[in-house]
């Protein structure tokens, strides 16, 4: 219901321009835009699996654990854009138009924690619930179509699409099982990060509330491939047999995301 609010918040308020612009619109000249913009959604479920072994005597004893998060983890980004706009393309006589850009934007998604729950093997050993308290940045170079429709010169739908990398950081995971209570099984170095190819798509509209200036608002899809990192070993002497370090797997990481913003045409 949230995300609903929001988007529809941002599209009543670039309709809401239409009705205090002039009716004698002309065409727009290309030019350099920059832009800011921020949201919400969430990260949709995803694959886990923590490989590591116990190093036991006489030999050491594989661990296996591999599940999912099970439900989506809500998440907020804010970000920055620099694009190039390319007059219209008239299609025809139809008084339709395409307005061609290209875009690169960079965008932070803040602190979210997905949260795993893994059936070890072997079996006896139970489930292993792990957290992984993580952000991301990513930096996408974008293609997009504005289009100009025979109802208004000002207010443009658009869509888009990207590519790029994502830069994720975990920091403070845990790895907890039942059967050890007070145990973090990554606890001598909980945090880590990898980076990974993603790519976006997105649709949305925008208009212009004063010369140059213009409201957008959009939802988009960002897909982030596979990644995967190493934390400490076990490392309680006393407590628990010492391990070794551990491989965690994410698997593709998906995001709805609701967006806002502004962008200003020099």
């Amino acid at each position: 219901m949230a995300k609903s609010n929001f988007i529809a918040l941002g599209l009543a308020a670039v309709l809401a321009c239409e009705p205090a612009l002039s009716a004698d619109t002309s065409a727009i000249d290309q030019g350099v835009y920059v832009g800011v913009f921020g949201g919400l959604g969430a990260s949709i479920a995803t694959s886990m699996r923590q490989q590591g072994q116990v190093l036991n005597l006489p030999r050491p004893l594989p661990i296996d654990a591999n599940g999912s998060t099970g439900s989506s983890t809500r998440v907020a980004l804010g970000g920055a854009q620099l694009g190039y706009e390319w007059s219209r393309w008239e299609l025809g006589q139809s008084k339709w138009a395409l307005r061609p850009a290209v875009e690169l934007e960079s965008f932070y998604i803040g602190k979210h924690t997905p949260t795993g729950e893994m059936p070890v093997v072997p079996r006896a050993l139970g489930t292993q619930y792990v957290s992984t308290p993580m952000t991301a940045g990513v930096v996408l170079a974008n293609v997009i179509l504005n289009f100009k429709t025979p109802y208004s010169d000002r207010i443009l739908p658009y869509v888009g699409a990207g590519a790029g990398m994502a830069f994720l950081s975990i920091k403070d995971s845990d790895s907890a099982n039942p059967s050890e209570p007070g145990i973090n099984h990554f606890n001598s170095d909980p945090s880590a990060s990898d980076s990974a190819f993603a790519v976006q798509l997105k649709a949305g509209i925008k208009g212009e509330i004063s010369k140059n200036l213009y409201l957008f608002t959009e939802y988009r899809y960002l897909s982030v491939e596979a990644t995967s990192y190493t934390f400490g070993a076990t490392d309680y002497p006393g407590l628990h047999l010492p391990t070794t370090t551990w491989r965690f797997n994410m698997g593709r990481q998906h995001y709805n995301l609701f967006v806002a913003g502004l962008q200003y045409r020099f």
